[in-house]
């Protein structure tokens, strides 16, 4: 058996360009610098917002794949960084047959398929083509989670830290590695990607709030991005699982030794009453919002949180295009 040099090596977790590295290579670097400076009580002026907002649509196009990237760099022709996704997602096809061994490889190319048409959604093994048992799949969403391709979301009932301490198996979801790659794949199988391409880059802000399943898995990404790179971070979630119940929260963190859900919309609007909802069963007084607006908070009591019955609320309200200080205290 092959020795582990416990002490001498020290483990990196890399992932695609993160929204910070792909301004920085667009030659943005003050941008970033500006951006991560602002606040809650320190907005970015409303030019500079509208500026990185654009560029977060480029990003949800072209991805974070340095080849992609480079691409677009280069040429500002989103056709040719999809010609480069287009190689890079064949190798990966081309890479499951080295795990012919001990998979059957179409299982694992059926469940990625699977993982990247569910985006957002609980998984469910029956959606995987090929009629393979549960054990089978999971068994290959494994192996495509230990291979960096896919992140696994868990549910996390969210009553305290840690959170991975209270998650229920039989709700998962799973993120693709990345967005640019995901639209690809969407567009040359299903031809069902181009209306979403049109929105992202020319619709209004609230044009892409139905269409938020992909802003959800690049949110994520980018929070994982945001932490230590030593660490193989997990992602949590939330669910009202009572019969009949839609209620869902995009995504729990802990900050300040305190949990703090996170709710990602893909526009400027939307109700929040999942959100809502979650801050009073769980008696909370702070969440997240991440959306397309700028830096600001929205402050309200709640009668109905028996424990917090006049105390003051508060959603911050945090851009997607500055995910990489979603850590920011909360007060």
């Amino acid at each position: 058996m092959p020795s582990f040099g416990v002490g001498r090596i020290r483990s990196m977790f890399m992932y695609p360009m993160s929204f910070d590295e792909f301004l920085m290579a667009s030659g943005y670097d003050e941008w970033v610098t500006a951006k991560n400076a602002a606040d809650y009580t320190h907005p970015l002026s409303p030019e500079l917002h509208q500026a990185l907002v654009s560029q977060f649509r480029s990003f949800l196009m072209v991805g974070g794949m340095p080849a992609s990237v480079a691409a677009w760099i280069e040429t500002h022709d989103y056709r040719q960084s999809a010609a480069e996704l287009e190689d890079i997602q064949q190798t990966y096809y081309d890479d499951f047959a080295k795990y012919s061994g001990r998979i059957d490889t179409l299982l694992l190319r059926n469940t990625l398929h699977s993982v990247i048409m569910q985006v957002g959604h609980k998984f469910v093994y029956s959606r995987v083509e090929g009629g393979y048992r549960s054990e089978e799949i999971k068994k290959a969403l494994n192996m495509l989670c230990d291979a960096g391709i896919v992140k696994m979301v868990q549910y996390s009932a969210g009553n305290g830290l840690p959170l991975g301490a209270e998650v229920n198996s039989k709700f998962r979801k799973y993120h693709y590695l990345d967005s640019g790659l995901l639209l690809r794949i969407l567009d040359l199988e299903m031809d069902s990607a181009r209306p979403l391409t049109e929105l992202i880059l020319s619709g209004a802000a609230a044009d892409l709030v139905n269409k938020g399943a992909i802003t959800e898995m690049v949110a994520g990404w980018e929070i994982v991005k945001s932490l230590s790179p030593r660490i193989d971070h997990d992602l949590y979630y939330w669910e009202n699982t009572s019969e009949n119940a839609t209620s869902e929260v995009d995504y729990l963190t802990a900050q300040d030794s305190r949990v703090v859900p996170v709710e990602v919309k893909a526009g400027v609007t939307g109700k929040m009453k999942s959100l809502r909802l979650f801050m009073r069963r769980k008696h909370l007084l702070y969440a997240k919002r991440c959306s397309l607006e700028n830096f600001g908070t929205l402050e309200f009591t709640d009668a109905e949180d028996e424990q917090n019955t006049t105390a003051l609320k508060r959603i911050f309200i945090h851009p997607l295009y500055c995910l990489s200080t979603i850590g920011l205290p909360v007060e």
